[in-house]
């Protein structure tokens, strides 16, 4: 008899055993998988977008602010302004280089496909408005466009997060940029245009 209680004390104590019990440790039933937004309340991003086209390559910083309207669903607002000097064009055809310079406003809206711990992804788009005006570029005496070119901005993108912390993420993405409105002379609305990389570091509020 004691031979038949100490073989059961060692088919029970086993882990194959163990895991087909209610609360075994694999009791895949009982956990729930992690979701990167089951507490979180708002996220804030810190960005660096590059944007590249047929003619210009250009680098905007920002920032973007969401809040969960539900699990999956963040809707929130977000500024990005070109901060370097790389579109470079003829404003006046007269041989006279100047700078653009613009930023841009709006809303953004992202879903996300997974809420899996390991590896957030979400879909999204910033609608929005901006504004571009120029100034010199060297040593051209171009005076500064100080009334501007209003802009409309539409771009689709894809986010993907990796944890560095439960709250501190970074986010990559890529995405398509499309703005409509620019009227100087020597540019186009499609060189500012483009595809868009960028990276991020996120910061989820609980």
């Amino acid at each position: 008899m004691k031979y038949i209680i100490a073989i059961f004390l060692l088919i029970a104590s086993s882990p194959i055993y163990s895991q087909e019990l209610p609360g075994g440790q694999y009791d895949r039933y009982e956990i729930e998988p992690l979701k990167t937004n089951a507490k979180n309340k708002a996220m804030i991003t810190a960005k660096y977008k590059y944007t590249n086209n047929d003619t210009y390559s250009m680098n905007d910083v920002g920032i973007k602010i969401g809040i969960y309207a539900t699990d999956e669903l963040v809707i929130g607002a977000h500024y990005f302004y070109l901060f370097d000097n790389s579109v470079v064009f003829e404003p006046n055809q007269d041989d006279l280089k100047a700078a653009l310079l613009y930023d841009l406003y709006g809303f953004n809206i992202d879903y996300f496909l997974s809420n899996s711990y390991s590896l957030p992804v979400s879909l999204g788009i910033n609608l929005g408005f901006g504004r571009a005006t120029y100034t010199s570029f060297g040593n051209s005496p171009v005076s500064d466009d100080l009334a501007g070119d209003w802009l409309i901005n539409i771009e689709p993108e894809a986010n993907l997060y990796f944890h560095i912390t439960n709250s501190v993420l970074i986010d990559f993405n890529i995405g398509y940029r499309i703005i409509s409105g620019l009227e100087y002379s020597g540019i186009e609305s499609s060189d500012i245009s483009g595809f868009v990389g960028g990276i991020g570091i996120t910061l989820s509020i609980h």
